[in-house]
């Protein structure tokens, strides 16, 4: 929608309000530059909402002329010629190509659609279920020539039809590529090895949507930057090197590679890791173990394991030697005992979420700050403002050790300030905690107990509930 204050004018999509609007008298610069910060033409849209650019529902169908950016050319003669000549209006393309031909009149319109982008890139999405040859589409023959232009691709296709892209050939302006590769069988085959990807100068960010995949693509893994996707897409002769160039990545531990146990690998440029284990908990404690992340500031964990698991994040964050702001932990059986050689190796940790069943008090004692045998004894965490503990489960008497600490860190005693209270000496203070993510349990807990979160709330604490119904306090 575009507004206009000087002339009360509103446009959304295919009229104006106003006949004698002077919007149709924009000189076509002008116009030009209006049409640049439109919400389809976000590039970084493509990074960011990867379901909204792949997804046959939320997708910008191009083919219906009613909608955008169709209906931009019937607002007047001046708006029509400005998004014709226009070419970033016509620069994302998303198609659903079944497996019956298209009609004359959409077939007509792509290629319309397609002239009006000119030379400009393309950010290409398809939804593919065809399985006969390329050329025999009316749509994939008008669009594979442009295949020179396309800098961000997503493609959500049937494992049977990869077969319709095997010879595309080079993509020599491709940067970003998103990859659901839907297999009908419950197991996908483990010997799939496709090379439609590997002539890509330009690749920097692959990112899979499915971490089950296991297909595997021969890519230029070297020059990436970002990768998410599952271990058993990656080559088992490409080695584990590349992941030293990376600057932000996110592991499904579906598989084992067998040569990365006998190397390590030290990533300077990464900020943020983030890995899930999905068959075996083997493959987590294994790729953690070759890892030296010294720029590491998020970490993320998945697993189902905890004492192997343990001891490989732990050795991880001894090697790194890293300043970490963010830990986020996905681990069921997850015990003080375990918990504590990681947070004591974390110390800056602002952002902190934790996910494990039957906690016992003992995981949340060390965690009350008392002013009085802080210098001495400090407790742990002392930077952190945020605490997400909403998907946990805790034991009544942790429940109250839980409500324990998060008093200490918010709650100021009466004749002092907050600043008094919690900004002592450098080596004596701690930081307010400003966020919490409370466990959905606590609205069956008792009245006493919720009047205290809804005091905290009144004052400024930040709290919210974990999954469940009536989140409320």
């Amino acid at each position: 929608m575009i507004y206009s204050s000087s002339s009360s004018m509103f446009i959304y999509g295919s009229s104006l309000s106003h006949p004698t609007s002077t919007a149709q008298y924009l000189p076509f610069d002008i116009l030009s530059e209006i049409f640049q910060y439109l919400p389809d033409l976000n590039l970084n849209l493509a990074e960011e909402l990867e379901t909204d650019v792949i997804s046959p529902k939320t997708g910008p169908y191009i083919l219906r002329p009613e909608i955008y950016p169709w209906s931009i050319t019937r607002v007047c003669s001046a708006w029509r010629t400005a998004a014709i000549y226009e070419p970033h209006l016509w620069s994302r393309v998303h198609l659903e190509v079944g497996q019956k031909q298209p009609s004359h009149g959409k077939v007509e319109l792509l290629r319309l659609y397609l002239s009006r982008s000119r030379n400009c890139k393309l950010n290409v999405s398809l939804h593919c279920t065809w399985t006969e040859r390329a050329l025999d589409n009316a749509y994939l023959s008008l669009l594979f020539p442009t295949l020179g232009r396309w800098q961000f691709f997503s493609l959500h296709v049937l494992a049977k039809s990869l077969p319709v892209f095997w010879d595309l050939g080079n993509f020599p302006m491709l940067e970003i590529l998103h990859l659901y590769v839907a297999h009908q069988a419950k197991t996908p085959p483990l010997n799939n090895i496709n090379h439609i990807f590997q002539h890509a100068p330009r690749l920097h960010t692959i990112r899979y949507r499915h971490s089950d995949d296991r297909s595997v693509f021969v890519m230029p893994l070297d020059q990436l930057k970002v990768y998410q996707g599952p271990l058993s897409s990656i080559p088992a002769d490409s080695g584990c090197d590349w992941i030293s160039n990376l600057q932000w990545c996110a592991f499904a531990a579906n598989g084992r590679q067998p040569e990365w146990a006998l190397t390590e690998v030290t990533a300077p440029h990464m900020r943020e890791f983030s890995i899930r284990e999905r068959i075996q908990p083997v493959n987590t404690v294994a790729v953690l173990n070759i890892l030296t992340l010294p720029s590491l500031e998020i970490f993320r964990v998945k697993a189902s394991g905890r004492m192997r698991l343990s001891d490989a994040i732990v050795g991880l964050l001894e090697r790194s030697m890293c300043l970490l702001t963010e830990l986020c932990l996905d681990v069921p059986d997850l015990t003080a005992m375990y918990m504590y050689p990681i947070l004591r190796r974390t110390p800056q940790v602002v952002k902190l979420r934790i996910t494990s069943k039957k906690l016992l008090p003992d995981f949340v004692q060390g965690w009350v700050y008392d002013p009085k045998t802080h210098a001495k004894n400090p407790c742990i965490l002392q930077h952190l403002e945020s605490l997400d503990l909403g998907r946990c489960t805790f034991i009544p008497t942790a429940e109250i050790t839980l409500l324990q600490m998060i008093q200490s860190r918010w709650e100021v005693p009466g004749k002092m300030t907050a600043e008094k209270y919690f900004s002592g000496p450098a080596t004596n203070s701690i930081t307010r905690l400003r966020t919490f993510q409370v466990p959905y349990k606590f609205q069956r807990t008792k009245r006493s107990q919720k009047k205290i979160l809804r005091v905290w709330k009144e004052e400024g604490l930040d709290i919210q509930f974990g999954p469940g119904n009536q989140n409320r306090l």
